[in-house]
């Protein structure tokens, strides 16, 4: 019996299972985890030799992806998501009007855009943001208030990263 008869005879669920995930782009975005997932999937079918600490981190993706599938099938979950994106995208909108009534440089403003609008799509797609991603809104609005009212104190941050 070859390596790779051995793997699929003792994880062909787990092929399967891996397999599914790494379809789902929903789930896996480009990133070091999409290729993490992929190389564990690319250990199972070539026939590599899986230790016992590489099937228990196998285990975990599949665990992990099911308990995401659990919530999104959710209702009170998915409504909470739904509400945080919501509120997320309003306050996106809110700064990107800041941003114009700025009248920064048009290269600013671009960028600026860009940034937000990469930050919309992110929010849309997976329904969170990073700790990163709200202290760099925070400071944004920060920015753009400061620059609107010439040295008033802003008002509280939108983005709470506690």
């Amino acid at each position: 019996m070859s390596k790779v008869e051995r793997n699929k005879k003792m994880f062909g669920r787990r092929i399967e299972q891996l397999d599914h995930i790494i379809m789902d782009n929903t789930y896996l975005t480009d990133g070091s985890y999409r290729e993490f997932v992929v190389s564990m999937y690319k250990a199972l079918v070539t026939g590599r030799k899986i230790t016992p600490k590489m099937e228990s981190a196998i285990t975990k993706i599949v665990k992990s992806y099911s308990k995401r599938l659990k919530d999104n099938r959710d209702p009170k979950v998915r409504e909470r998501k739904l509400n945080y994106i919501d509120k997320t995208i309003s306050k996106i909108n809110m700064l990107k009007r800041r941003l114009y009534d700025c009248k920064y440089t048009p290269s600013y403003t671009h960028n600026s855009e860009y940034f937000l609008e990469s930050i919309e799509k992110q929010v849309h797609i997976r329904g969170s943001l990073s700790i990163k991603q709200r202290k760099a809104l925070n400071k944004m609005y920060k920015q753009f208030t400061k620059r609107l009212e010439k040295g008033t104190l802003s008002p509280k941050e939108p983005w709470h990263t506690t």
